[in-house]
């Protein structure tokens, strides 16, 4: 893929996920559980497709709207846990599509994906981002319960992904049936 089309994907991913944490702040701000833990997180699902179809470009445009998401709504000053966090919510995907490949056969092109491969991967997913932010968390010194932090942020994941992965599926057959006969 040529560069220009790359930064567009790039540009586009972080575009959504950006408003798509805001859209999850005001559908479901009332079930965070603590500061940056949530029993619900859509963005997490976009994460993981992201990643998943558009591989280093989702991943740079995560680790990007993270950055800014943690700049403008976290504090400013923090630049170290700001750009690390960033880092954590684009690598987590990743992290999990190469284990993905690796481990359950799981084709880069997703060619015959099945239901039961992409909810393993997707589990895969919400394990690996739960605990590697609640480490980074706890490291920083923002979690003091870090098995109960680590286990809701793997739930929020885990559900924002699957809402993310059934939404995209229903768009997908509807959009086979209305245009592709």
């Amino acid at each position: 893929m040529r560069l220009e089309y790359q930064a567009l994907w790039v540009f586009f991913c972080a575009v959504i996920y950006f408003y798509a944490f805001k859209v999850n702040s005001f559908l479901f701000d009332w079930l965070e559980f603590s500061n940056g833990v949530s029993w619900i997180f859509i963005p997490s699902g976009l994460r993981l497709v992201f990643v998943l179809v558009l591989h280093q470009a989702g991943a740079i445009g995560i680790v990007l709207a993270s950055c800014l998401i943690n700049y403008t709504q976290g504090q400013p000053d923090a630049h170290l846990f700001n750009i690390v966090t960033g880092l954590l919510s684009g690598l987590s995907p990743f992290l999990a599509r190469v284990i993905a490949i690796d481990f359950f056969k799981f084709n880069t092109n997703l060619d015959g994906l099945t239901v039961h491969t992409l909810f393993k991967t997707s589990m895969l997913f919400a394990v690996i981002s739960g605990i590697l932010h609640q480490l980074w968390f706890f490291w920083a010194g923002l979690t003091e319960t870090f098995v109960t932090n680590t286990f809701v942020m793997v739930v929020g994941d885990c559900a924002g992904t699957i809402l993310v992965m059934v939404s995209a599926s229903f768009l997908f057959k509807t959009y086979q049936k209305l245009f592709i006969h």
